[in-house]
């Protein structure tokens, strides 16, 4: 890779010849180059330290969850006594929404949805896969399964791992 130095060491005298002060030229760090492997070691802890949260959260409340395939947790504690919920079925979906932390974020929210085409709180999909019409259930959501490090812009903020309780229903013809 000796092109770059080449090509940095032109532009360098280009820049130089056209101004008076000589333009500061920034060589990456090895550190630098170590960048994208801080980054996915900051995700594993944040995720680990999430999954310890849930794990406790969890026990406290003896809620007989499984842990799905991605790191959702789900227990239907209701099961329904309609089919099972397919890939592109059309559902109408009634939940309330909390932090781990317990705060209450949304309260009766109602929506119809394409299972499998979520858009946000993409591990609400593989929960709801694995579900029935009529199924009640309760949800919990790591933060990268839910709305990750952005929040929703209203009321779920970064990084918040989300509880669902949720009714699964379908549509009425």
């Amino acid at each position: 890779m000796r092109i770059l130095p080449i090509a940095l060491l032109v532009a360098t005298c280009l820049l130089t010849a056209c101004h008076s002060d000589p333009p500061m030229v920034v060589m990456p760090s090895p550190a630098q180059g170590n960048l994208q492997e801080q980054m996915i070691g900051a995700h594993r802890t944040i995720a680990q330290s999430e999954e310890t949260a849930i794990d406790e959260y969890v026990s406290r409340r003896r809620w007989p969850m499984q842990r799905l395939g991605s790191g959702v947790r789900l227990w239907e504690y209701e099961r329904g006594a309609g089919k099972a919920v397919e890939m592109e079925d059309s559902v109408r979906l009634r939940y309330d929404i909390e932090a781990l932390s317990g705060k209450q974020l949304y309260d009766t929210m109602e929506e119809v949805c394409v299972a499998g085409r979520r858009r946000d709180m993409v591990g609400l999909d593989e929960a709801l896969l694995a579900l029935h019409y009529g199924s009640k259930a309760r949800i919990i959501l790591p933060s990268t399964l839910a709305y990750g490090i952005g929040g929703d812009g209203d009321r779920i903020t970064q990084s918040t791992v989300l509880v669902i309780d949720l009714s699964v229903e379908p549509l009425t013809q």
